[in-house]
């Protein structure tokens, strides 16, 4: 480093084009490549025009795998590492050295347009998910950015919206992901985001790159910025930033004055540049794949989508066992199905399933209609859409969001059907009440009366590729359907815990989201919901029983062993999740009632018991304390909940955590001495020991103020009083 000139350093902070960057005549050894797409990769085939990077037509093809959703919807990370590996051979093959996914923020409202490409509304199970596809793709020695690094859950306004949050929910909730999946699966690059936080631009916060991620965490990877997120490039550049993208840059000359000017100094310029110089060692070491096999690939892309699969609804019209029926399908996503939520995301499949063509594969007398364009039907695409439904013994209606309504760069508007798709299903309910929906969409959507005038929904999100045989094996009970909801489907947009606060357009307010957020609200106050986080049916029936809970004070790693047993009473095999929860009952400690902390996914054979062990690590009962500004684990009574979602719950078992800390909120002198009370019960004792019995409303003045009292009072010279002070202060505060 040492001989690259000013000039061709101040270069290197920045990408030489779109999607590369560390191409410089004073460095030894190729560019760095880097591509989007975290359900697949997006490699140009030939020069975009115009800056149309959004155009399937440029890009080559590659396994498009179900959406990010989807993903977490299958509840199996070994599922999600193999579809990880399998994208990082296809970067390999495509000399791509680094993936720009997965994106780990949280799903915090419905609304959201990127929620596609989010895991879950969990900080938990994202960290999960996101941990074994960044496992997976580094696996091919490719690497993976996490991404957007923070709190970018909201489309509107992104590059300029500020979120106000306490450290306590920033650390608890939003950072959670990006904490655990650093720790445990390191991350070649981490994606600064493009909003504010507490005041300053992500890309430019000197407590997120550096504090935090830096000092409190130990990553030595690259920072990079989201594309177009850095608003002033010295003071990035001095607090955290490695890689500005897109490039050539604009800020050159404004960075080399900076250096001119010493208010950047050449030695924050060389610690910046130091994890790129470390990423091109590993990138220099890369050979290219050869050759990859994109049917296998494909194969892999079918295994998610058909795990991915929720069955919402069923009144028993599912398993499908008579294929010679006359059977409609209705509704043009059957032919063009929605495969993806566009944006950055967009990759062009190698193989592209239809329904229509699996069905018809499937299915001997299947007729089939339109019913609608995109957002919007007409007289003539109802009556043909009618005619099916009245010719057809069972329909199959394919409806779900269109892009206009759900895409990257804005939030949604609802959350319910197009309005041509649902004047389209009263149309076809009223012709035919044996209708079985078929959903495709990135987020939560309002089917109160699809769920009324259904005999069965399914929800398939966007599954990529593999958008028509993982259905059609459902249909017909090939498989039975193992997805689970990884976010809470509300009875309407108006029950959710921001309705009315979301999208804001200057300032977002997170200080309330460790309760108002998803299952957290919903089951914390009690309130009904269409379909719970976790929730998905199944075509066996499985029975849990036998449970035990052993707790092992001396192994963190499995501080609580939960066994038990699931009995599958039917002749069809199945997967079963059991889902772990905890609930903390600590006084005065804010809490959700509970929390997702474990969960395992178990292959139950046809009338068999398979015996289930899960180990539940001391680090699922943890709090972040802001005194000391780590996670900690509070002593006190703790409910662990085993269900099959969070709000069916086949057991609840008490324990109590005796060898940890004691709870205390964040304290000054200025609290009231009730504090002390509370909390340092010692304290107050000892006060009115040496003193005397505090009235009731002495309890409520600053504990200094009392202290004060007492050396007048007693005549205590100032010395002993500010010791005592002091003894107190440090307890209080640490």
């Amino acid at each position: 480093m040492k001989n690259i000139p000013l000039k061709a350093k101040v270069k290197l902070t920045s990408g030489q084009g779109n999607w590369h960057f560390f191409e410089s005549e004073f460095v030894e050894g190729r560019q760095i490549n880097v591509a989007d797409g975290p359900h697949g990769v997006r490699v140009y085939g030939e020069t975009v025009q115009d800056g149309d990077f959004l155009s399937k037509r440029y890009l080559k093809p590659a396994t498009l795998f179900p959406s990010a959703s989807a993903m977490a919807s299958t509840w199996n990370p070994a599922l999600i590492e193999e579809a990880g590996s399998t994208i990082g051979r296809e970067c390999k093959h495509h000399q791509v050295d680094v993936l720009l996914g997965p994106g780990i923020n949280l799903k915090r409202s419905p609304l959201g347009g990127r929620n596609f490409e989010y895991y879950s509304e969990d900080p938990y199970l994202t960290s999960k998910i996101g941990e074994h596809f960044v496992k997976g793709v580094q696996s091919q020695d490719v690497g993976a950015c996490i991404k957007h690094f923070a709190l970018n859950e909201q489309e509107t306004m992104r590059r300029f919206v500020d979120v106000k949050i306490n450290q306590r929910t920033l650390h608890e909730m939003y950072l959670y992901p990006f904490y655990k999946i650093i720790k445990t699966a390191n991350p070649w690059m981490v994606m600064s985001s493009y909003n504010k936080i507490n005041g300053d631009y992500a890309s430019e916060s000197s407590y997120l790159l550096q504090d935090v991620l830096r000092k409190d965490w130990g990553y030595d990877g690259v920072v990079v910025s989201d594309w177009g997120a850095v608003q002033d490039k010295v003071k990035s550049l001095k607090n955290g930033m490695n890689i500005e993208m897109p490039g050539p840059s604009s800020f050159e000359e404004e960075t080399i004055k900076a250096l001119e000017n010493q208010s950047l100094t050449e030695t924050e310029l060389d610690a910046s540049l130091e994890p790129l110089f470390d990423l091109h060692e590993k990138v220099k070491a890369i050979k290219q794949l050869q050759n990859i096999d994109l049917d296998a690939h494909h194969k892999i892309a079918k295994k998610v989508a058909q795990e991915a699969i929720v069955l919402l609804e069923n009144d028993g019209v599912l398993p499908i066992k008579d294929t010679t029926k006359t059977y409609g399908m209705i509704g043009q996503f059957a032919k063009k199905p929605r495969i993806n939520g566009g944006g950055s995301a967009t990759v062009k499949p190698y193989h592209q399933e239809t329904p229509f063509e699996a069905f018809s594969n499937a299915l001997e007398h299947l007729i089939y209609a339109d019913g609608y364009e995109e957002n919007v039907t007409n007289e003539t695409l109802l009556n043909e859409a009618v005619n099916v439904a009245k010719q057809s013994d069972i329909v199959f209606y394919f409806t779900g969001t269109t892009e206009a309504i759900e895409t990257e760069g804005k939030d949604r508007e609802h959350i319910t059907l197009p309005e041509g798709h649902q004047t389209l299903f009263e149309a076809i309910r009223n012709a035919n009440k044996n209708i079985i929906v078929i959903l495709s969409n990135g987020s939560a959507l309002d089917l109160r009366d699809i769920k009324q005038h259904s005999r069965a929904i399914l929800e398939t999100w966007f599954l990529g590729g593999a958008a028509g045989e993982a259905i059609i094996d459902i249909i017909l009970g090939r498989i039975s359907p193992s997805g689970r909801l990884q976010e809470t489907f509300p009875l309407k947009l108006e029950h959710t815990p921001h309705f009315g606060t979301f999208p804001q357009l200057v300032e977002v307010d997170y200080n309330q989201d460790l309760i108002l957020n998803g299952y957290r609200y919903y089951d914390t106050k009690d309130y009904p919901v269409l379909y719970p986080f976790g929730y998905g049916l199944s075509y066996s029936d499985i029975v849990y029983k036998d449970f035990s809970f052993k707790i092992n004070a001396s192994t963190p790693e499995s501080f609580v062993t939960v066994t038990l047993s699931l009995e599958n009473k039917s002749n069809i095999s199945s997967f079963e999740t059991v889902q772990v929860y905890i609930g903390s009952n600590i006084k005065h400690l804010i809490k959700p009632k509970k929390e997702l902390k474990s969960f395992k996914k178990i292959w139950c054979e046809a009338n068999q018991t398979t015996p289930v062990e899960i180990n539940i690590p001391l680090d699922a009962f943890e709090t972040y304390s802001e005194t000391e500004a780590q996670f900690v684990v509070y002593n006190g009574a703790y409910d662990i909940y085993i269900g099959k979602n969070s709000r069916d719950i086949e057991n609840i078992n008490r324990i109590q955590i005796t060898e940890q800390k004691p709870f205390a909120p964040k304290m000054t002198l200025e609290y009231p001495v009730k504090f002390l009370k509370l909390f340092y019960p010692d304290w107050y004792r000892y006060i009115e020991d040496n003193f005397r019995k505090l009235w009731w409303h002495e309890s409520e003045e600053p504990i200094w103020r009392i202290i004060d009292r007492y050396k007048r009072h007693k005549n205590i010279d100032e010395t002993t009083i500010n010791n005592l002070l002091d003894k107190i202060k440090k307890t209080i505060e640490n």
